[in-house]
């Protein structure tokens, strides 16, 4: 009597955990760009610079 497989044969399951790998691989350095507070933050803390390099010139 034959039992019936459950899940992926064994070559399906390898290229889904290869997939997997290269992914993993692909998103290892990646970071979400920076969001709008971010960026006024730091537009705001050049600004700071630029007026207090003036003041004291």
């Amino acid at each position: 009597m034959r039992v019936p497989s459950i899940g992926l044969p064994l070559d399906e399951r390898r290229i889904v955990r290869e997939g997997y790998r290269l992914a993993e691989r692909m998103l290892a350095g990646y970071e979400d760009p920076p969001g709008p507070v971010a960026i006024i933050g730091k537009w705001l803390a050049q600004l700071r610079v630029m007026v207090l390099a003036r003041l004291s010139a």
